[in-house]
């Protein structure tokens, strides 16, 4: 009714100010048809003599006069009314205009109160398993509201520290920067890390000359002693064989034979004693020699890898290379949570450079009063509100035994998926913890947890309408806590009422497709 009214009162000024502007042209145009008439006296008044000269001048002129007067009323009139027939037509386009929002308004108002629904033949219905289930009532879930707090995960916080000492040559990641396991954080000049790249090329050299000492040991044209043993025996052998042969000709003596067999059995004896003790303990000797020379070698190498050494400077080189040079990496793949350090600084062994902490799941630590912490076990459900990331459903992992003397209150630890990282270290949140149901805080309704689907920020079920079977209307609802598969609702649905408590998500696909083919056309 105001705006009735205001655009009546608007019309009315308008109609006004056309009839001000209507008189005062009116008023204009009588002004100069009097000047005009005053003009024609004076000529009327004028002389006698020079009536018969200037007879024939006043006519034309009195003429012209009238036919200029008539041009201007004419151009005025033609103006004051095309002036009001645009106010007219503007004001009757204006008042259409609104009429035609207002009947928009309405239409919109009274198709927002429509209900969408979503058709499905037999056939489909059959095929998508559709089951639908009653709103039930049951004594409300008592929930207990206390203050809590995001902390990182400490198991899965781990420090990025070097076990050398020296000066920090390059940074490559900041806090808030996502790493990968094993990637370079910084590089490291230590003095420690050159020393040690020292012994392990005199520990390569040494393993290098114990290697070649056991393959010439193991060569059997270099073991002169058995050399030097095999002559004598060979020598030894032909001494026997002719003092044997001489005997049976008869050209030699007993006596001969028997030094001939005596300097035989010693010959063979010291060739024996030669080939199996000295060669072996100069084989044994030259193999201990290369396994110590290796296990120091790989000692070395193992510590030098422990430092933060790259692997190509444990490799043989020409001593080209910075060997001072230690990487630190990332021990395990998530966010920069704390640097410590900059390029150019110097630090001690073991000294955390970088926090790195995996940010899937966070803690949330709730602060239960004393009274209430008897009605809390570890595994029971609790509902986690944040502005920054609405409810997320936890457990609870931990009830801290002790109280704390000042506040008399436990810590509580509830382990929270993070998958988008939305939870963050302090921030501040509401934990409401299910500590079962109680007839005194009074009834809910339920729904099966299933029938409950999302649509952006809403929370949708489908109801069946019982007048069309297929048909299910999508009805817009509030929820609450959830407990043993069924959630509350706050609002939207009424005692009795039927939802699709399974096949609701294929309906929740039907619907969206009908949707953009509508947006299509």
């Amino acid at each position: 009714m105001n705006d009735e009214t205001r655009k009546e009162t608007k019309d009315t000024e308008e109609a006004e100010m056309t009839k001000e502007n209507m008189s005062e042209r009116t008023g204009h145009h009588e002004r100069d048809e009097a000047e005009l008439a005053r003009l024609e006296n004076d000529f009327d008044r004028g002389g006698d003599g020079a009536e018969s000269s200037a007879n024939g001048e006043t006519k034309p002129r009195s003429m012209f006069a009238w036919i200029l007067t008539a041009v201007v009323v004419a151009v005025f009139a033609v103006l004051g009314l095309a002036w009001i027939a645009t106010r007219s037509s503007s004001s009757s386009t204006k008042v259409e205009v609104a009429a035609g929002e207002e009947k928009k308004e309405e239409d919109g108002h009274s198709e927002g109160e429509e209900g969408r629904e979503v058709k499905l033949d037999p056939e489909s219905v059959e095929s998508a398993g559709i089951e639908v289930e009653g709103v039930t009532q049951r004594p409300a879930i008592a929930k207990l509201y206390v203050t809590g707090a995001v902390e990182l995960n400490p198991e899965k916080t781990e420090m990025a520290t070097p076990l050398v000492g020296g000066r920090i040559d390059q940074v490559f990641y900041g806090v808030g920067d996502y790493v990968e396991r094993g990637a370079i954080l910084a590089t490291i000049s230590s003095p420690q890390l050159a020393e040690l790249h020292g012994k392990l090329n005199e520990a390569r050299n040494r393993l290098d000359l114990a290697q070649k000492n056991l393959a010439r040991v193991q060569k059997t044209e270099n073991r002169v002693s058995i050399l030097q043993a095999k002559a004598k025996l060979d020598e030894a052998d032909a001494t026997l064989r002719r003092t044997r042969r001489l005997i049976e000709l008869g050209a030699g003596a007993g006596k001969d034979l028997i030094a001939a067999e005596a300097g035989y059995r010693t010959a063979k004896a010291d060739y024996d004693f030669q080939s199996n003790i000295a060669l072996n303990r100069e084989l044994q000797q030259a193999q201990a020699e290369v396994q110590t020379a290796r296990v120091d070698f790989q000692h070395t190498q193992n510590q030098l890898r422990t430092l933060g050494s790259s692997e190509q400077n444990l490799q043989r080189d020409d001593h080209s290379r910075d060997a001072s040079v230690a990487v630190v990496r990332a021990p395990l793949s998530g966010v920069v949570t704390e640097r410590k350090f900059n390029a150019g600084a110097g630090i001690d062994a073991a000294s955390p450079l970088f926090a790195i902490s995996n940010l899937s799941t966070v803690y949330v630590i709730a602060n239960v009063p004393e009274s209430s912490v008897g009605k809390l076990l570890v595994g029971s459900a609790a509902e986690i509100r944040s502005t920054s990331s609405g409810t997320i459903n936890g457990r609870i992992s931990y009830i801290d035994p002790r109280l704390d003397e000042a506040t008399r209150t436990a810590r509580v630890r509830l382990e929270v998926p993070n998958p988008h990282g939305r939870l963050r270290a302090g921030t501040f949140t509401e934990v409401g913890f299910y500590t079962g149901t109680n007839a005194e805080s009074g009834e809910e309704l339920v729904v099966p947890s299933g029938a409950i689907q999302r649509e952006g920020d809403k929370t949708i079920v489908f109801v069946p309408k019982e007048d069309e079977p297929g048909a299910f209307e999508v009805r817009e609802i509030e929820i609450g806590g959830e407990m043993e598969g069924y959630t509350a609702v706050k609002s939207g649905l009424k005692l009795g009422e039927k939802v699709v408590s399974k096949g609701s998500f294929t309906l929740k696909t039907q619907m969206q497709k009908g949707e953009m083919g509508e947006h299509g056309h």
